[in-house]
């Protein structure tokens, strides 16, 4: 239910900043068979309540099939790192919980270049590395420290390291941000229980 809440929240929010008639570019789409996956899996692509015509859905999975899926909507795969389009191809990029996901300082800082240069504008959000339940893995507090953490992910969760979940706190998106290609930006908290439990970001490029 919270998490329901706070996806829904989010998306209301880039739907009040991207009206009807503009191009979307979806950062972060996971590849579905058609009998597999909860509502919540791209979610934002099975939501969106614009002309199909608008939306484009990038992901590294294999999304071959999707369109059958998805009728009218475009989809595109590529390996990470440069995006395969056009400079300001889009007019929005929406991107749900993808940055932590993409490697280290470096690399999320190219990952909001790469936003910026294809896009107009950009809507991304993130979890706060310092809300107590860590949503990846269910910990608690742990994800707090980052050596007793991957420690833990070690032992516990195989699959995870810096490369592939590194969550990002108020102070360091800031200084991501400030590294980045963005001229203007906007950190918005999105409070559960009294507390910032992930962080919504609007961005524009250095024209």
């Amino acid at each position: 239910m919270i998490m329901e809440q706070s996806r829904s929240q989010k998306e209301d929010h880039f739907y009040s900043l991207c009206k009807e008639k503009m191009s979307v570019l979806d950062v972060g789409v996971s590849s579905e068979t058609g009998t597999a996956g909860s509502p919540a899996r791209n979610h934002f692509l099975k939501n969106f309540p614009h002309a199909p015509k608008y939306y484009t859905g990038l992901g590294v999975q294999d999304l071959s099939g999707m369109e059958k899926l998805f009728p009218k909507k475009r989809f595109v795969q590529y390996s990470g790192g440069v995006f395969p389009f056009e400079d300001q191809e889009f007019d929005w990029i929406f991107s749900n919980a993808v940055i932590e996901h993409v490697g280290d300082d470096d690399a999320q800082v190219d990952f909001i270049n790469e936003m910026v240069r294809v896009a107009n504008d950009v809507f991304f959000t993130t979890p706060n590395k310092f809300f107590p339940i860590e949503s990846h893995t269910n910990v608690l507090f742990l994800h707090w420290n980052n050596k007793l953490f991957y420690k833990w992910c070690r032992r516990y969760r195989k699959w995870v390291n810096k490369n592939c979940l590194y969550l990002l706190s108020y102070s360091r998106l800031k200084n991501l941000l400030e590294k980045s290609n963005i001229s203007t930006y906007t950190i918005y908290k999105n409070y559960t229980l009294g507390i910032p439990m992930t962080f919504s970001v609007t961005c524009t490029a250095i024209r």
